[in-house]
């Protein structure tokens, strides 16, 4: 459906955008995540035709779309603000694009009946913008830019002007309106969980590069990069040298004396200084119905507890200042049986396969 390949661009001196290939699937809700200034938007405009690449070609559906205008391209573009005419009803706005293509009356009415239908707006066909809620406002937004029928709908960043309780919600809507039309989705989101949350597949955009792409489960328990790894959530990292190779599996000794295994994604010379992330919700201060020789143990010492409602966040020491995060959830009583306290020594359990190892060359310091 979307072919980009080799997209380039630069304002100035600055390269916003650096060799970017992409393939997304018809029907597909693809979500480029990134921090502001990634290149992002700029990305969308290239689509939209509002910015032209200095190199590269996209194509939509099979054609070339570079030699486009903005009004000729079959995307739809959704603004962070929605952009809705205030003195305009739900209708009228909705019916902006077919009167500028001259639709006959007749046609848009039924159009936008369909549309109110699928989007539930019926009831608010007659209301102006003012009197619409954010959801209602981001339904009508949506409808105005696929009465045209886009190939692709882009969206930049729809909830970012949204409070958190609303933003939960709105991604529901967007997910069941996005499979009832079946239109593709190009969604691009700052926040990591609005992407996991919506996204059937999606890339990481950082400093202009598309660093991997993959669905939500893949980047966030294989990320091929130091960088991934600690964007996409919270990382227990810590450092030292491979030891050995034993068969399938890498042993590290971290810095300070403790051996911990994980499995081998590929293969390292003894010597090796390496990082090893892992998330912390696989660490576990629980033995119960372990194979130890599937899992790692090492000795800590509670230096802090915080109490989140849901859970406890306890941090722990390891050895020579390494620090790990462990949570512990409020359920099944685990409050009563895993409560400790600041000074206790612990034992630390994870699985081998939960180590993801990088050379730590490839590991930015934390600052």
């Amino acid at each position: 459906m979307v072919h980009l390949k080799a997209l380039s661009k630069s304002f100035g001196a600055k390269n916003v955008i650096q060799d970017v290939s992409l393939e997304i699937e018809a029907g597909e809700r693809f979500i480029l995540l990134g921090p502001s200034g990634c290149g992002k938007t700029t990305l969308l405009r290239m689509l939209a035709g509002f910015e032209r690449p200095d190199q590269g070609t996209i194509f939509i559906g099979g054609e070339d779309v570079l030699s486009l205008p903005v009004e000729r391209r079959p995307v739809g573009f959704i603004f962070q603000n929605y952009a809705l005419f205030p003195h305009m009803t739900v209708y009228d706005n909705i019916a902006v694009g077919p009167r500028i293509r001259q639709t006959p009356e007749p046609e848009i009415a039924r159009q936008i009946g369909d549309l109110l239908e699928i989007t539930h707006l019926t009831g608010l066909k007659h209301a102006y913008p003012g009197r619409l809620s954010g959801g209602e406002s981001q339904r009508v937004a949506i409808a105005r830019a696929i009465v045209n029928r886009p190939k692709v709908l882009l969206l930049d960043e729809p909830l970012s002007a949204l409070d958190a309780g609303l933003r939960q919600g709105l991604r529901e809507e967007l997910k069941e309106m996005q499979e009832t039309l079946g239109i593709t989705f190009l969604f691009v989101t700052h926040d990591q969980e609005e992407a996991m949350s919506l996204a059937t597949k999606m890339g990481i955009l950082e400093g202009g590069r598309l660093l991997q792409i993959g669905t939500p489960s893949e980047l966030y328990n294989h990320p091929k990069s130091p960088y991934v790894a600690g964007f996409l959530g919270a990382v227990n990292r810590l450092s030292g040298k491979v030891l050995r190779q034993d068969e399938n599996r890498t042993v590290v000794v971290l810095d300070g004396g403790p051996e911990i295994k994980c499995t081998a994604q590929s293969k390292r010379p003894p010597g090796q200084a390496v990082s090893c992330f892992i998330r912390p919700e696989k660490m576990t201060f629980r033995a119960d119905g372990k194979n130890h020789s599937n899992w790692n143990v090492i000795n800590a010492i509670i230096v802090e507890k915080t109490f989140l409602g849901n859970q406890t966040l306890y941090k722990t020491e390891i050895t020579q200042g390494q620090i790990c995060t462990v949570p512990v959830k409020h359920d099944s009583h685990e409050e009563d049986t895993l409560s400790f306290k600041t000074g206790e020594r612990v034992k630390i359990f994870f699985a081998t396969q939960d180590v993801i190892l990088f050379d730590q060359s490839d590991t930015p310091k934390r600052t």
